[in-house]
C-alpha cells in the first residue's frame, strides 16, 4: 500500500483499474456481492497479493479481454460443479449467502489451486444475456410499419444462441403480445419503461441463424455450466431467465456458427435474398476491432445495393451509449440508409424506453 501522501506504485497500472472499474460497475448493476468482491482483489492486487501474482501483466487491455469476469468465472464455475463447500456457502446461485469472510475464501481458493485457477482464466466470457431478446421482440412488431411481414435474421456475437429463439420467448406491454404466449421465459410490464409504440401483429422470422468466436453449446453439460458461471451470483431472476432460455434451446436447438464475424455477413448477405433481411448485435461492437468492423461495414454497404422496399436490408444493434445502451437501426429500402434511434435500455434488456412516435 501507499504511504499518505505518496501515489500507489500501481496507480497508472491497468489490471488494477480493471478491477476498481469492475467493482464500480457491478453495483449499480445490480450485484453488490460481486462489487465487494472486486473491491476486495483490487485491495489485494495492490497490496502485492496473491491477486497480484496471478494477474500482473496478464493483459495490456484487460477490461477489453474481461480478465476480472474471467477470474470470477472460473471460481463460480468451480461452485457450480459443486466441488468447494467452503465458497458454496457465499453464493446465492446455489443456495449460500456472501459472508464477510467470501473475499478471504476466494483468494485462499486461489492460492490454493492455481493451476485450476489459470486454466479457467483462458475461458472467455459468454453472457448470452436473454433480457435482451426484448429487443429482437419489439423490433419484429415495429417492421410491420415498413410492410414487413416475414423476414430473415442473422445475429453476430450470438454465444450460445439463446436469444435466436425470442420468438420462443413472451412479452407483454398493456395490449402488446409479442412472441408465444406459453413460454416460460416472460416479460411483463414491469420489464418497460413505457410501452413501446409499435404495430399490435409482428412480422415472422424463417431463417435465423448466429455466428461467435467461441460458441457455446448448451446441450453439453460443462458448456451449460460454463455460461451460467458468467451470471453473477446473487442475480437470480437472471439466473432463472437463462435456466428457462436454455431449456428451450435443448428443444430448439439455434444455429451458431464458428467464424469471425466480418467473413460470415459477408457470406450470408451474398446469398440470395428474397425477403427483408435483419442484421443484429447486442454489446458486441467494442470486441471486434476496428479492421473487422470496417469489413463488416462493408459488407453491409454492399449488400445494400439490392435492397427494395420489398426487401430492405435492416442493420439493428444494441450497443452501449453511456449508462444505459440504445438501439439503432439503419434501413436500406433503395438508395441511402435511414437511421432510427428506437429505444435506450438497460445492458442487460431491462428498463426499455420507448423513444419512436407510433
Amino acid at each position: 500500500m501507499s504511504l499518505p501522501g505518496q501515489s500507489s506504485l500501481f496507480e497508472e497500472d491497468p489490471m488494477l483499474a480493471a478491477l476498481r472499474a469492475q467493482a464500480r460497475v457491478c453495483g449499480p448493476l445490480g450485484s453488490k456481492m460481486y462489487e465487494t468482491l472486486f473491491t476486495e482483489l483490487a485491495d489485494d492486487y495492490e497490496a502485492g497479493g496473491r491477486i497480484y501474482a496471478l494477474l500482473a501483466g496478464r493483459s495490456a487491455r484487460p477490461i477489453h479481454d474481461a480478465v476480472p469476469l474471467r477470474l470470477a468465472g472460473a471460481i463460480h464455475r468451480v461452485v457450480l460443479r459443486g466441488e468447494d463447500d467452503r465458497l458454496a456457502r457465499h453464493y446465492p446461485s446455489v443456495g449460500g449467502k456472501p459472508g464477510e469472510d467470501f473475499g478471504a475464501d476466494f483468494i485462499g481458493y486461489v492460492r490454493e489451486h492455481l493451476d485450476e485457477v489459470e486454466s479457467g482464466l483462458a475461458s472467455q466470457v459468454q453472457t448470452n444475456e436473454v433480457g435482451r431478446s426484448v429487443v429482437q421482440l419489439t423490433l419484429s412488431h415495429w417492421l410491420t410499419k415498413f410492410g414487413v411481414e416475414e423476414f430473415d435474421f442473422f445475429e453476430v456475437g450470438a454465444s450460445a444462441g439463446l436469444n435466436l429463439n425470442f420468438d420462443k420467448f413472451y412479452g407483454c406491454f398493456g395490449q402488446l403480445r409479442m412472441g408465444d404466449p406459453t413460454s416460460e421465459l416472460r416479460f411483463m410490464g414491469d420489464w418497460f419503461g413505457n410501452a413501446p409504440l409499435v404495430p399490435k401483429t409482428g412480422a415472422r422470422v424463417v431463417n435465423c441463424k448466429g455466428v461467435d468466436v467461441s460458441p457455446i453449446d448448451v446441450t453439453d453439460p460443462s458448456q451449460e455450466i460454463r455460461l451460467l458461471s458468467f451470471v453473477w451470483p446473487d442475480q437470480k431472476t437472471r439466473l432463472q431467465r437463462i435456466r428457462a432460455a436454455i431449456e428451450i434451446a435443448k428443444e430448439h436447438k439455434p444455429i451458431v456458427d464458428t467464424e469471425s464475424a466480418d467473413t460470415w455477413i459477408e457470406r450470408q448477405l451474398r446469398a440470395h435474398r428474397d425477403k427483408a433481411t435483419v442484421v443484429f448485435h447486442s454489446i458486441v461492437w467494442q470486441y471486434l476491432g476496428p479492421d473487422v468492423q470496417r469489413r463488416f461495414r462493408q459488407a453491409l454497404e454492399d449488400a445494400s445495393i439490392t435492397a427494395t422496399p420489398e426487401k430492405p436490408l435492416i442493420w439493428a444493434r444494441m450497443e452501449p451509449a453511456g449508462k444505459v445502451a440504445d438501439v439503432r437501426v439503419a434501413m436500406w429500402r433503395g438508395g441511402d440508409p435511414e437511421e432510427f434511434l428506437l429505444a435506450e435500455i438497460g445492458y442487460h434488456g431491462q428498463e426499455m424506453n420507448w423513444l419512436l412516435p407510433y
